[in-house]
């Protein structure tokens, strides 16, 4: 996040995802601008803000197809992923040293 040293104010907020299997991977990284004015009643000060006020900003910036599919997205890659964690096909090793526990 970039905001304005002696104002507060939040310039730009950046939100990035990385998703990675063994065949592709994927990084998408959106920038949304913000311009908030002190005196707009919903103004709320850079030291008051949460992780929650900013995501809903993201959000609302993106639109709701756009996090939509973001999130099925993320949510297939966490998937593959547990599955090749859960269900390994492949694993390291020699046959004639004894793995560590």
């Amino acid at each position: 996040m970039i905001h304005t040293v002696s104002t507060g104010e939040v310039v730009t907020v950046y939100s990035a995802y990385e998703v990675e299997d063994t065949v592709t991977a994927v990084r998408k990284v959106f920038e949304n601008e913000f311009s908030a004015d002190p005196s707009d009643p919903g103004y709320i000060p850079y030291e008051d803000l949460t992780e929650a006020i900013v995501i809903g900003w993201v959000k609302d910036a993106l639109g709701t197809t756009v996090v939509s599919d973001t999130e099925a997205e993320v949510q297939a890659a966490f998937d593959v992923k547990k599955q090749e964690i859960e269900n390994p096909t492949e694993a390291d090793g020699l046959p004639w040293v004894e793995e560590e526990e």
